[in-house]
């Protein structure tokens, strides 16, 4: 009971799953605008896929052989975006003057990414856009909110527009 007044009193770690695309934006937007309070600290985590990285289409240039330095051209053009993008995901917590923090994370697929940095930054919700699938796409493909939804080990909100 202490660890709760206490947890309310510092505010809540939220953690808003943001890729750069319109649904992630309107999920922030969306915490900012209803729940937001200034106590909070807000985690931006970005996760970045390692199979789009190796499923490049640079390394049907160098069929048959192993090129470290094209494999270093391919990890630094990917680091280049990924730094790009977590520069734009400061400057929207600093246009919104929220309290926050812009994390990426590597893993095999974005929604097991988000679920570790929750639980490693002892998040107390999840916040996540969607792409609007429907149904039978999303069955199919899979949903990486889906994915947060059935794994999470905190609340999630899934905003959808």
């Amino acid at each position: 009971m202490a660890d709760e007044a206490a947890k309310t009193e510092s505010g809540k770690t939220v953690l808003i799953a943001i890729d750069g695309s319109e649904q992630a934006r309107n999920a922030f937007d969306w915490y900012k605008n209803n729940i937001f309070k200034d106590t909070d600290k807000v985690v931006l985590v970005h996760a970045v896929e390692m199979h789009e990285i190796l499923n490049s289409q640079q390394w049907y240039a160098t069929p048959y052989s192993f090129d470290k330095d094209t494999l270093f051209a391919i990890l630094e053009k990917e680091k280049e975006k990924v730094t790009a993008k977590l520069e734009e995901f400061a400057q929207l917590l600093r246009d919104s003057k929220i309290n926050g923090t812009v994390k990426s994370v590597h893993s095999s697929s974005p929604g097991e990414g988000i679920c570790k940095i929750a639980k490693e930054m002892n998040a107390d919700l999840i916040i996540t856009g969607t792409r609007g699938m429907g149904s039978v796409r999303r069955t199919l493909l899979g949903s990486v909110s889906d994915y947060i939804l059935h794994h999470a080990h905190v609340p999630v909100i899934v905003c959808r527009h």
